[in-house]
């Protein structure tokens, strides 16, 4: 009787998996029991799920983290603190956490030093703020550069959003010292890249924001500009004078 397709199929499937193969190696014939192809075969499928998991993760587990991220926010929009207070921390932030917008914060940063217009209006939300160059280069008779930047980032309030607390040292004109500084950025992330938000906030992510900033963690960063300026005007009287011509200059202002 002919065999079809399919028992032909099936023979085949039977020699190799209930059959001892053999392979000539050589001038030697090397024999693999059922037994140990099993376990061949299942070492292999382990070792592929594995490699499939490191390369391309846990879309499961991706799913469940962005949903605890968006339950946390809202958390944070319905708890009830006195934003004038340091708090205990309900957004942790990460350091220096992704290298693509620590670039893009000290790109920014250059170009305000630089009076760069056209690339601040690329860098924003709505570049209007930098269609003339008058306030940057009243800003620039003062700081002359940053350095040493550290980004500390929470999640912001919209998806792929993030509030960022900028920490450098400054160049100032006519001052020996670097002091500190710290800036608090809302960035959001869309089809043109990173954007810095510099339009007016929503009531709802503006109060995201003091929130958030005033938890232990962030607010520990904050003291510790504080704590090393306070120690450099105490050292730089071109500090000192500074701080107070500036003061000054802002009550006049007022």
């Amino acid at each position: 009787m002919k065999k079809n397709i399919f028992d032909k199929i099936s023979d085949s499937y039977e020699e190799f998996h209930f059959k001892d193969s053999e392979f000539n190696v050589k001038n030697n014939t090397l024999y693999i029991s059922p037994k140990l192809k099993l376990i061949l075969g299942w070492s292999l499928l382990i070792l592929c799920a594995v490699l499939a998991y490191v390369f391309l993760g846990n879309p499961f587990v991706k799913k469940k983290n962005k949903g605890i991220e968006h339950d946390r926010r809202q958390e944070v929009l319905e708890k009830e603190v006195d934003v004038s207070q340091e708090h205990e921390t309900m957004i942790p932030y990460e350091k220096d956490d992704d290298e693509d917008l620590n670039n893009f914060i000290i790109g920014y940063f250059n170009a305000v030093t630089a009076c760069d217009n056209a690339s601040l209006q690329d860098m924003v939300t709505d570049p209007s703020e930098f269609s003339t160059d008058e306030v940057l280069k009243k800003k620039a008779e003062y700081i002359t550069g940053y350095s040493n930047l550290t980004v500390y980032t929470k999640e912001g309030l919209d998806d792929g959003s993030v509030v960022a607390f900028v920490v450098s040292n400054l160049t100032l004109n006519g001052v020996n010292s670097s002091p500190y500084d710290i800036v608090t950025l809302y960035i959001v992330n869309g089809a043109q890249g990173y954007r810095i938000f510099n339009g007016e906030l929503s009531e709802e992510t503006q109060s995201y924001i003091d929130k958030i900033k005033g938890d232990k963690d962030i607010q520990k960063v904050f003291q510790s500009v504080e704590k090393e300026n306070n120690k450099l005007v105490e050292k730089d009287t071109t500090l000192k004078d500074f701080y107070e011509i500036i003061s000054r200059r802002d009550v006049e202002t007022n």
